[in-house]
């Protein structure tokens, strides 16, 4: 008698051009991609979180190229590598005992850390006279640059007699360049006269945008566009080097991850050791004030700049300013048009004389700086701008960096702790799983929103950045949803006979929570973390909106929601208040798509 025919899950039947049997990630991947919410969701954030991460190459007062004569800082730095070389002369005269005895309060703690900085305030300045000059004119600074080294080398040796002598004759070359190495008017003379002192400029191609990044933007930078690209990458690396073959497909699902991990991490770190940026939010840019007045030259005498100046498509920056056009309605509506004197011409705005005098209210133009749309342009300001002229639309997406962040790392946060806490509880159960239910119990009796206003009422700003702040009070507040997942999850696979034959072989506690039962305890845990990233933003939206939260001058969607609670501003309350809504809403859908995927009875038939 023949053994019967074995049942075969229709899930391992190939279909027609297949030669795979589909594992569970290949299972749940289809079925979330059947549904169409989860798709626009997906979207919607992926795009949201792009905007956060490339905000300062989408809106920046800092061009992305710049060639030209930046008359002002070169003479800055001519009239002021003087008083520079005179303070590294000082710090040579002193021994390291003598220094610590006469240092104030706010010197720094070390003679060598004082030497340091004078040093390379120093060479910032060479840096960039050596930028604007000829090869020929450079001479003198080659000059100075090594009196100051053997100086410098001098002191740190100990040889004080000899690092002042070098330090003196280099503090008298700093002085003579204050009239041999002035700038030479694009006339001939020296700020317009007919002396011949002075030397002609010639301008310089910088970056100013790209040397304002840090090294962990362009981590995240580099990151993303791996992630937003993925469909494209991943589908041609399957098609073309893994011929399709589902197996090799698995086995490189570690790799893929490691070659995308690994370049984002080494773009950073190229990028830390050849440009080193440093990111500076409420720092203001010269360069568009520098362009109207004169002070940064596309032309200077016979030289002239190939290029003009590349700026990003939105040229305000984060902390920008436009006083004469505080709470300006968005430039697309009626009542934002104003005329050449910055009088509004409709809605509730427009100005009317005294009923007494006759006298009508002083106004004051409005400002328009190099690379931006004009005046009554209807990309001006397309979301409005704040109490202080700051377009809001910038701000938002600068913001986003705060409200998404806070999301994703309290969601993070939680995910660990509960995930800890609920295993322990599950596998040991016993007194073990009595005190921590018990904890949780307490926990969630107490509101969580109201401890969480409490803890950042007492929590001090300067001491704890508000960001890191509201994400670690989330965290230990709400921990407890995921805790008790874990833990029922725990207590129905701890009699499993794959966790009996773990213990049979003697693994130790640790390798069978973490390595064998908490792998298949993970489906519930990533729909609670979907649903806990919008919980996140939901609550530093409401936390930074009593003014608890992010503080001016930072930017985070809940904040911006909180510059004004006039209805005659609503274009303040709308726009973050409709990102906060669309970003929740779609996490929302998210979850529900996973919890569908992963729950067997839900399955979506092909």
């Amino acid at each position: 008698m023949t053994d019967p025919m074995p049942s075969v899950d229709p899930r391992e039947v190939p279909s027609e051009g297949e030669t795979y049997s589909k594992d569970s990630l290949d299972i749940v991947c289809e079925q979330l991609g059947r549904r169409p919410l989860f798709r626009i969701g997906v979207v919607i954030l992926a795009l949201l979180y792009a905007v956060a991460i490339y905000a300062p190459l989408l809106a920046n007062d800092r061009p992305y190229m710049l060639e030209a004569v930046d008359v002002k800082e070169y003479t800055s730095a001519v009239r002021s590598l003087s008083p520079v070389t005179s303070s590294v002369v000082r710090l040579l005269g002193q021994s390291r005992e003598e220094y610590l005895e006469t240092r104030g309060e706010s010197a720094l703690e070390t003679w060598d850390a004082a030497l340091a900085v004078e040093e390379e305030a120093a060479h910032a300045r060479l840096a960039i006279l050596g930028a604007a000059l000829s090869e020929v004119d450079r001479g003198p600074l080659e000059v100075y640059r090594d009196r100051l080294g053997r100086a410098l080398s001098a002191g740190r040796a100990g040889a004080q007699d000899q690092a002042l002598a070098l330090g003196q004759e280099a503090k008298e070359m700093a002085k003579a360049f204050r009239d041999d190495l002035a700038a030479r008017a694009p006339d001939g003379g020296l700020s317009g006269s007919d002396s011949p002192a002075g030397v002609s400029l010639r301008g310089a191609r910088r970056f100013p945008l790209f040397e304002s990044l840090s090294h962990w933007e362009i981590l995240f930078m580099a990151l993303w566009l791996w992630l937003l690209c993925w469909p494209i990458w991943n589908r041609a690396v399957n098609r073309l080097l893994l011929a399709g073959e589902r197996e090799r497909i698995r086995h490189w699902r570690r790799r893929k991850l490691g070659v995308v991990l690994g370049s984002s991490g080494l773009a950073a770190i190229v990028w830390a050791a050849t440009v080193g940026g440093q990111w500076t939010p409420f720092a203001t840019a010269p360069f568009k004030s520098g362009l109207d007045d004169g002070g940064i030259a596309l032309e200077y005498g016979d030289w002239s700049a190939s290029r003009a100046p590349v700026f990003p498509p939105i040229a305000m920056g984060y902390a920008e300013t436009h006083p004469e056009e505080r709470f300006r309605p968005p430039t697309w509506t009626r009542a934002s048009q104003v005329d050449s004197r910055g009088c509004y011409l409709h809605g509730f705005r427009a100005p009317d004389a005294d009923s007494i005098t006759g006298v009508e209210a002083s106004l004051t133009p409005v400002e328009v700086r190099y690379a931006e749309p004009g005046a009554n342009s209807y990309r001006r300001h397309l979301a409005g701008t704040d109490e202080l002229g700051r377009d809001l639309l910038v701000r938002m997406m600068w913001g986003s960096r705060v409200s998404l962040s806070v999301g994703i790392l309290s969601a993070l946060l939680l995910t660990v702790i509960g995930v800890v806490i609920g295993s322990m509880a599950g596998y040991m159960g016993g007194w073990v799983d009595v005190v921590i239910m018990r904890l949780i119990e307490i926990l969630q009796s107490i509101p969580a929103f109201f401890l969480i206003i409490v803890t950042m009422a007492f929590t001090d700003p300067d001491v704890v950045p508000p960001i890191f702040s509201i994400v670690f009070v989330i965290a230990i507040i709400r921990w407890t949803g995921v805790a008790r997942l874990v833990r029922g999850e725990f207590l129905k696979l701890r009699d499993a006979e794959f966790v009996v034959a773990a213990k049979a072989l003697g693994y130790s506690s640790r390798r069978t929570i973490f390595v064998h039962i908490l792998p298949n305890a993970m489906s519930p845990v990533l729909v609670s973390a979907a649903f806990a990233v919008a919980a996140g933003i939901l609550t530093e939206s409401a936390v930074s909106y009593l003014g608890f939260g992010i503080q001016h001058p930072g930017a985070s969607w809940g904040s911006l929601v909180n510059e004004s609670k006039s209805s005659e501003h609503w274009w303040i309350q709308i726009f973050p208040g409709m990102l906060i809504f669309l970003t929740v809403t779609c996490y929302n859908l998210v979850g529900d798509a996973v919890r569908d995927a992963l729950d067997p009875k839900m399955k979506v038939e092909a």
